[in-house]
């Protein structure tokens, strides 16, 4: 019988792994780098044992703990057994994998028996509804077939228009020479394939920062971060008309970008307000990682 759960929650920028107790009460937590496994495998995998290397450290020999995960890119995982049993043997314990997107909907706290509309936006992005005892899922492709509303997707957005200004011998915005000199990059435009190619997904998301900054005073700046609140907010839509059709539902927002990047939460709640009549916001509820540890619970609850 296990003593404890571990739950982590792993994206594209940061891994984030709690220990609670069977109650739920938080010991322990600690943060490492990404663990998407589309970024890259090998690397992610080290993060998230060096993770649970930190959060098993003094625990008793004798205890045994349930680790579950919700990582991004599980799809991209080339054996998820294999690793599984890999975490199993060397912290005697019990490990399942889930994505990133399920635990963190297995986190909201319902309403009313609500249909729900999660939406993350990360350094990725994905909607996933749960109504009528069905998960469906839009998005969530990953950053070369979408991202949209999401920080890499920004960052993206604002080196295609460096592109754009330089082949049609356009003077250069403000936020193209500030993206520039922090690249470091700005006499040399060839070299901007080079540092894109060669920066990871995570490296490349963090320069939403430096948009954000330049977007207080700059409009074109702003204007593409409202465009990726537009993006999430669009994807909302959609799912509620796939998946819900009728009546109230919550929607649920999640992930860094989507709840901190300037001008994003503002747009997407308007936004979704405008189309949807009866829509219930949840921008505070419990974080992702408490996902982990519900889902956790479920599954030793099977065993009983």
């Amino acid at each position: 019988m296990s003593n404890y759960i571990i739950g982590i929650d792993g994206g594209g920028t940061k891994t984030l792994g709690v220990l609670f107790d069977l109650a739920g009460n938080e010991i322990k937590r600690h943060q490492v780098g990404f663990s998407n496994f589309s970024i890259d495998e090998e690397k992610a995998k080290e993060n998230i044992i060096n993770l649970l290397k930190h959060l098993t450290a003094k625990l008793k020999k004798s205890s045994k703990a349930f680790v579950q995960l919700g990582i991004a890119g599980t799809s991209k995982l080339s054996n998820p057994q294999q690793f599984l049993n890999q975490i199993e043997t060397k912290f005697n314990c019990r490990a399942d994998l889930k994505t990133d997107a399920y635990i963190a909907l297995q986190a909201v706290k319902r309403k009313e028996a609500l249909p729900v509309i999660l939406a993350i936006g990360g350094t990725g992005s994905v909607i996933m509804t749960d109504y009528g005892e069905k998960i469906n899922m839009i998005g969530g492709w990953g950053h070369i077939l979408g991202d949209y509303g999401s920080a890499y997707h920004l960052v993206i957005e604002a080196i295609k228009n460096i592109i754009s200004e330089f082949e049609n011998q356009k003077k250069l915005s403000l936020l193209s020479k500030h993206l520039l000199k922090i690249m470091n990059i700005e006499s040399n435009r060839y070299k901007i394939t080079e540092y894109v190619y060669n920066k990871d997904k995570s490296s490349l998301a963090k320069l939403s920062k430096e948009i954000q900054e330049i977007a207080i005073d700059d409009s074109y700046a702003k204007s593409l971060l409202i465009k990726e609140g537009n993006w999430l907010a669009e994807q909302i839509i959609n799912a509620y008309k796939l998946y819900i059709k009728k009546g109230p539902v919550l929607v649920a927002l999640r992930g860094s970008f989507a709840l901190k990047a300037l001008y994003v939460k503002e747009t997407i709640i308007e936004k979704v307000n405008e189309n949807i009549k009866d829509v219930h916001f949840d921008i505070d509820g419990p974080e992702p990682v408490y996902g982990a540890y519900i889902q956790a619970k479920k599954y030793l609850l099977r065993e009983i």
